[in-house]
């Protein structure tokens, strides 16, 4: 079995509904203009059983309540509609209308029985506030009393002055939001006071495993064992990159995924492949492609 927890479907409607008809571009996503026939051709091609969808950067994070809860519920339903269409090819990360917390409540409470829906997705910052914000901790304990799982995602911060130009927002800048946002959990003792939320960071747990030594030289023994309850996606396509995680994380923290459609064909089966090349072994891939996410989610 083999699944793809960190991939992203855009549906035009829920785009229209937020004004971000520009995501995915062609030239950022060169898989965006696939039809989901093609998606479910290039997947069977690899065999990879099933992807875990979520909305990437595409929020729903509108400034009024009542749109955000609308857009959220739309996105939500989309995706179920999909994975009624392609049974067991699909699952979600379903969507919240944030910072509005009632209307994110309100939406947990109506997917959260949704057996399609295997967690929740949030952005690394939300309009500028950051997870460690106590606005966010009823979310958490509603998370954490469901024992689901939270999949975090960059949002791409162009506003950030040193990251403005040359695409520097995606191409390093997402992997400083991942980090930021780890540690930010970490420090506020997210994990210890929520310990039945999973967290799933991507992309290696961004800069994490390279500043492993530094963060426990400057931290605490708590900083260490908070980053080492999280899990982390494998999308990066770097050996060195995951062997650097493999060491600072463990083994058995590592889950597959692909970052759809963010990558080309080749790139695709490249996610999957370079796991093989790696210090994992044979046993640890399995579990890593998709044994342990099926475990963490609940499919089989």
């Amino acid at each position: 079995m083999i699944i793809d927890v960190h991939a992203h479907f855009y549906p035009r409607a829920y785009m229209e509904a937020i004004g971000r008809t520009d995501v995915p571009s062609p030239i950022a996503a060169p898989l965006g203009p696939q039809s989901i026939g093609e998606r479910l051709e290039l997947m069977n091609s690899l065999g990879i059983d099933r992807q875990v969808l979520s909305v990437s950067q595409a929020q729903p994070y509108l400034d009024g309540a009542s749109d955000a809860a609308k857009a959220a519920t739309l996105v939500n339903d989309l995706y179920d509609e999909l994975c009624h269409a392609h049974p067991g090819r699909f699952a979600i990360f379903a969507a919240l209308p944030l910072p509005h917390v009632d209307e994110a409540l309100a939406e947990i409470e109506r997917v959260g029985e949704n057996p399609h829906v295997v967690g929740f997705t949030i952005g690394c910052s939300v309009n500028g506030l950051q997870l460690d914000d106590e606005l966010f901790e009823p979310i958490y304990g509603e998370l954490n009393q469901r024992g689901t799982t939270l999949f975090l995602h960059p949002v791409g911060q162009t506003d950030v002055a040193f990251l403005k130009d040359h695409n520097l927002a995606w191409s390093v800048g997402a992997t400083f939001e991942d980090t930021a946002a780890a540690l930010r959990l970490v420090y506020a003792d997210v994990p210890a006071r929520f310990p039945h939320m999973n967290v799933i960071v991507p992309h290696l747990g961004g800069t994490l495993p390279f500043l492993i030594d530094r963060l426990a030289r400057k931290g605490s023994d708590a900083t260490i064992a908070g980053l080492r309850s999280f899990y982390y996606d494998t999308v990066s396509g770097s050996v060195d990159a995951l062997n650097c995680t493999c060491h600072a994380f463990g083994k058995d923290r590592l889950l597959f995924g692909t970052d759809y459609p963010f990558c080309d064909a080749r790139e695709f089966a490249g996610h999957l492949n370079y796991l093989r090349d790696s210090e994992l072994g044979d046993d640890n891939i399995n579990l890593v492609q998709g044994l342990r996410a099926g475990a963490l989610l609940g499919l089989s």
